[in-house]
């Protein structure tokens, strides 16, 4: 009786396995399906066809079109183009990992680490319309460095604040600075050659006149706590690769259980046979 038991517990958890594949399936072919499709009334620069962009392959596409040509003549100008694309195909809000889109990370995440199932695989936030601060900044960061950019993170952290992260690019003898979540006022930035944010933090005129929409304390509490970061490798890199291998195991778990199963079918299961 109890090997019986045990048998069809066996086979329920492959096939409940088996299930969550096809639902993960569904969501990756089926993108209407995917439950987080959400959007929110902030007054963000969103555009809601970009959506369609949902790969970083379609996202560095767009930014050539509206460039006009996959080669690069103007640095500054392909710089502020992906800057725009990024600022109006998200509206600012995080996007995890759930049920239906890698559910190991959202089962493990939580016991190692909650911010583990914030997404930072770029062609993975780009199925949804929200996006955090850092993950705006790494769709911008992964397109330019694939066109040859050297660029660099600019992070901020101010105790009573909070966090932010955006970034900087080196064109023309200078560091630049992007900004594409909170969305600074780029007729400002672009008067005044688009300066890093050294230079900003150095002259706060321009720095509350390039976030009119922001309280000037706050502007000035949080960007002057900024801390430059030479990368050269994507952010994030811990977490993408926690988020690929718990992606790929989501797809191919059943998979191994059910092989786990077959093994212990015939090493407990099967009836030896007689000498």
């Amino acid at each position: 009786m109890k090997k019986r038991f045990l048998h069809i517990a066996l086979i329920l958890i492959v096939c409940f396995f088996f299930q969550i594949f096809l639902m993960e399936l569904t969501v990756k072919l089926y993108p209407r399906f995917n439950e987080q499709l959400e959007t929110r009334s902030f007054n963000d620069q969103y555009d809601p066809s970009l959506v369609r962009l949902d790969n970083v392959k379609k996202f560095t596409a767009f930014c050539d079109s509206l460039y006009g040509s996959n080669e690069i003549s103007d640095s500054a100008k392909y710089a502020n183009i992906v800057n725009t694309a990024t600022r109006f195909r998200f509206q600012h809000g995080y996007t995890w990992y759930h049920f239906g889109h890698n559910y190991i990370a959202k089962i493990l995440a939580p016991l190692v680490d909650k911010t583990l199932s914030a997404i930072v695989v770029p062609d993975d936030m780009l199925k949804y319309p929200l996006a955090a601060c850092s993950q705006q900044s790494i769709i911008s960061l992964k397109v330019l460095m694939d066109k040859g950019f050297k660029v660099r993170k600019v992070g901020f952290f101010e105790p009573t604040i909070g966090g932010h992260f955006c970034y900087e690019v080196f064109y023309n003898g200078g560091w630049h600075f992007y900004d594409p979540d909170r969305e600074p006022d780029e007729k400002v930035l672009l008067d005044n050659h688009r300066p890093g944010i050294q230079y900003l933090v150095a002259n706060p005129t321009i720095l509350r006149a390039a976030y009119p929409r922001d309280d000037s304390s706050f502007v000035m509490s949080l960007y002057k706590s900024y801390k430059i970061s030479n990368i050269k490798k994507l952010p994030g890199w811990k977490a993408r690769l926690f988020q690929q291998t718990t992606k790929f195991l989501s797809y191919t778990s059943w998979i191994f259980l059910g092989l786990l199963y077959f093994y212990i079918e015939k090493k407990f299961f099967t009836p030896k046979k007689k000498k």
